[in-house]
């Protein structure tokens, strides 16, 4: 499993590789793409099949010496969580690619980069060590940064320059807290080891106070949720914006992987700043949610506002729930909660182009699209929590948890969810108003291929349901 390991690491850089050499004729960088995305969701599932869910910490892990005069050590591994979750970046980013129209599927540009960037993110989830978490942490911002000032329409570049300025500024914030690590330390370190140095409570503080600051920035809390929302509202490519709306599961991850096993006990009395500012963000973003006409806002906000919950649900349940236990429940929402998400954005994208092609009314359309209509309404719907998926077992133990352990911070996160809840549901009527007929007939329905793609995504939700490892067995 060494090999498999290994070759996870490499595959996305090899298709970008493969993309950038494809021959411009044709859709050959479309399905190099394709092809590339269907093995590693192969060798995700290979892996899988020979994971020991019984042992607990990383597995398939490969070490390999470099900078040996700098005590230097590259460690990489992978358990159930971070497998799960880079199945679900996977048949997420695959999901942005089949919703491309013809003349994106042609860009080697765009493909090259969603794959350069999909490279980090998995060497980000597979890094074991202080240097290799770093390094991958920067580096998917250069290919997000391309994406974005490449393939959207932002009409305020200072909204562009503050995306670039709030990120950059969190690479080097979390570059300088690790640097005082490995000053104390005087060597790379494993992720897990980090709790094992000891430094002064002054200096754990600055150096758990900026790896915090660096996470949350990725994260759309307030006042760091203003470069992403107005990013998000200016790109009408179903692959670009996928890719964009990852960063904040990168953000979640570090959290996951550092809180619990690594963050000093100096730092916890600040727990409740954090929390404070997570309740009152999801408040925030939940009300401009409804208040917003745009459904892909809308979208946006419901994104964040489970964005964190689960970051919610780390910070407060870690310590009076099994961690382990805990973050396969959030795994295993997030894995749904990435394939409704990714396939509500690639189909309503899709849709408001046409419209705004044909000229047509965008408000009761789905009224007229039979196929279109029974894929959107039913990821809708299980956004919404319908129990027919692992998203709404593990959601409502996550709540009922966050309820046994502070009764009013439950009814806060009830009310956001609520209030975002309600702000799609009346979208989605909206989109079905038979009253509302479109102007122009001429609009297609989502071919049967795409079609049959979303019912296979759909039939995956179902399977979760009753096991969310069923692959595995």
């Amino acid at each position: 499993m060494f090999n498999l390991s290994l070759m996870l690491l490499l595959l996305p850089l090899l298709g970008c590789l493969f993309v950038l050499t494809s021959q411009k004729k044709g859709n050959n960088a479309h399905h190099v793409t394709l092809f590339t995305l269907g093995s590693g969701i192969f060798i995700i599932l290979r892996l899988f099949a020979e994971l020991d869910l019984s042992q607990k910490g990383l597995q398939f892990i490969h070490q390999l010496n470099w900078l040996e005069s700098a005590n230097i050590r590259l460690s990489f591994g992978f358990d159930a969580f971070a497998l799960l979750l880079l199945l679900g970046i996977y048949i997420s980013v695959l999901i942005g690619v089949v919703g491309l129209d013809d003349k994106s599927k042609k860009s080697k540009s765009l493909l090259a980069w969603s794959l350069y960037l999909l490279w980090n993110i998995t060497g980000f989830l597979g890094a074991n060590d202080m240097f290799s978490f770093y390094a991958y942490f920067a580096g998917m911002l250069v290919p997000l940064f391309m994406l974005i000032g490449s393939f959207s329409q932002l009409k305020k570049k200072n909204t562009f320059y503050l995306f670039f300025l709030f990120n950059f500024a969190g690479v080097l914030i979390l570059l300088c807290s690790l640097l005082l690590v490995y000053k104390f330390y005087h060597g790379n370190l494993q992720l897990q080891e980090i709790a094992l140095v000891h430094l002064p409570p002054k200096v754990a503080q600055v150096v758990w106070g900026g790896v915090c600051l660096a996470l949350l920035v990725r994260i759309p809390i307030w006042p760091f949720h203003y470069w992403i929302s107005n990013i998000g509202s200016n790109i009408k490519n179903p692959l670009v914006y996928i890719c964009t709306n990852l960063l904040p599961l990168t953000g979640l991850y570090g959290f996951m992987r550092l809180w619990q096993l690594t963050i000093a006990d100096s730092v916890r009395p600040y727990i409740l700043l954090l929390v404070v500012f997570c309740l009152l963000s999801m408040l925030f973003i939940a009300l401009i949610g409804i208040a917003h006409k745009d459904f892909l806002y809308k979208l946006f906000a419901y994104m964040t506002v489970f964005y964190l919950l689960f970051l919610l649900s780390e910070i407060l349940l870690s310590s009076v729930l099994l961690a382990d236990s805990l973050q396969m429940n959030i795994a295993y929402s997030l894995f749904i909660f990435l394939l409704v998400t990714s396939s509500l954005i690639a189909i309503d994208l899709r849709l408001e182009k046409e419209c705004m092609e044909k000229n047509c009314e965008y408000r009761g359309i789905l009224a007229y699209m039979p196929r279109r209509s029974k894929v959107f309404a039913f990821f809708v719907l299980v956004a919404l929590g319908l129990p027919i998926s692992s998203m709404f077992w593990n959601n409502f133990i996550i709540i009922s948890a966050l309820f046994n352990f502070n009764f009013f911070i439950g009814i806060m996160v009830m009310f956001a969810i609520s209030l975002i809840s309600v702000s799609i549901l009346y979208e989605l009527y909206m989109m079905r108003d038979l009253k509302k007929r479109a102007t122009n007939n001429d609009i297609e329905d989502i071919s049967q291929g795409r079609f049959a793609f979303f019912m296979v995504i759909i039939i995956i939700i179902f399977l979760s349901f009753f096991n969310p490892l069923w692959f595995v067995d």
